[in-house]
């Protein structure tokens, strides 16, 4: 706590993956972060990794993965209003949080000043870390610093020691900036990409362009070739038919990858329903494809999962792409520009292709941690999904990672991050 593909796309998941196979980037999805913090791809060389002595990427033990917490089992009770308060206000790292099995929720035990509700904080725990996974959920950015406080005196009281992963410029405001009550290490080895419907649509009929447009089009002129025709699904179409292809089509999809698999949530197409949008690809009447968008905060959409199974013609994942932003367009919903306004979509959060120190951080840390970082990024291959998204002209945003400057994060830090994103 994400070298061009090959011209075949077969997945985009907004689940952050370590390469597999020559196919097009799959979640969501997530990158790993390095000491401080869809597509199935090239296959990791585990022996490889085990040589290097300092990153330990076995499978978590099943008592760290399933760390009780007695709070937050109380905390995760109102399921359903948690996952309303994702849609209404969360951030596109928050839909993660709807995987209870896998993820903690903390709330406040008291009511925090400049929030209408108690607040909502995601995490992985795996001790004696607690990842706090994006930005906490409150109904107005005033009362971010308070509730920062509030869960980090949790977490020492739980003697755990917190890092915020994935979070956005104003989190990080708060927790290094200058005259922040906190004065944390902060960096940036991630980015948030957007898109704008309009500009997929209009890049599909322009002229020229670069390598990635052409390869872009080029795909999808292969998919019309191959006759595939893109769908969405309303709620009440789903026969259980349906359901059966889209489900056995990701367990291929599963089972074509290779390697280790990082990620920050699993493949659950039906999960939140009431909050999802389904797109899906159709070949001679057999589902080869299928998009999922969940609705977050803001008029926003993230590509929660997109998926070309291992049937599916070359091209699919671009047409699925490109046809669910044309639906977006078409229905009204065309941003004037992702900074002012209207509907923006996310794929979510990736890696970048370096590591950016912001605040707290300098000298001997620095050159440690971008050593750390290059590493990870190696082993594990998790900037080649930025590949594919660049196809549609995304906007990259950074996101952050934050912890606190006297702990540290360290190996030991990294190694756990990693094993709570196995998959």
């Amino acid at each position: 706590m994400p070298g061009s593909p090959q011209p075949a796309s077969n997945n985009h998941n907004n689940t952050t993956t370590t390469p597999s196979t020559q196919q097009e980037p799959s979640d969501q999805q997530i990158p790993t972060h390095p000491p401080s913090p869809k597509p199935a791809e090239p296959a990791i060389d585990t022996q490889g990794a085990a040589e290097t002595g300092e990153f330990d990427f076995q499978e978590p033990s099943t008592s760290t993965q399933q760390a009780q917490d007695v709070e937050a089992d109380k905390a995760t009770g109102d399921k359903a209003g948690i996952a309303e308060l994702i849609a209404q206000y969360g951030s596109s790292s928050a839909t993660s949080w709807l995987e209870f099995a896998r993820y903690k929720i903390w709330r406040p035990t008291v009511p925090i000043p400049g929030s209408s509700f108690p607040p909502v904080q995601g995490y992985l725990r795996s001790d004696p870390f607690v990842f706090a996974w994006g930005n906490p959920i409150v109904s107005d950015p005033a009362a971010l610093e308070a509730t920062c406080a509030a869960f980090i005196d949790w977490a020492k009281s739980q003697k755990l020691r917190p890092i915020w992963l994935c979070v956005d410029g104003q989190m990080e405001q708060v927790l290094g900036a200058e005259g922040s009550k906190f004065r944390w290490s902060t960096l940036s080895c991630i980015v948030e990409d957007f898109l704008d419907p309009r500009s997929v649509v209009e890049l599909a009929h322009s002229r020229g362009g670069g390598s990635e447009v052409k390869d872009f089009k080029k795909n999808l002129r292969r998919a019309e070739r191959e006759n595939v025709r893109v769908r969405e699904v309303q709620p009440d179409q789903w026969t259980d038919a349906m359901k059966r292809q889209v489900e056995e089509g990701i367990v291929d999809w599963k089972k074509s990858k290779t390697g280790i698999q990082i990620a920050s949530t699993s493949f659950q197409p039906w999960l939140d329903f009431e909050h999802r949008r389904y797109w899906i690809a159709e070949k001679d009447s057999n589902i080869v494809a299928i998009l999922v968008l969940a609705h977050i905060h803001h008029k926003q959409y993230q590509i929660k999962n997109a998926a070309s199974f291992p049937n599916a013609p070359r091209g699919t994942s671009e047409e699925i792409i490109y046809r669910a932003m044309l639906d977006l367009q078409d229905e009204g919903s065309t941003p004037s520009g992702i900074r002012h306004g209207g509907v923006a979509v996310t794929f979510g959060i990736t890696a970048s292709d370096s590591l950016t120190p912001v605040d707290n951080l300098s000298g001997w840390k620095i050159t440690w941690l971008s050593k750390t970082y290059n590493k990870v990024i190696g082993l594990t291959g998790l900037t080649r999904r930025g590949d594919f998204r660049n196809k549609f002209h995304s906007q990259h945003i950074p996101m952050y990672v934050c912890y606190p400057a006297e702990d540290g994060f360290g190996l030991d830090g990294v190694n756990k991050l990693i094993k709570s994103l196995r998959q």
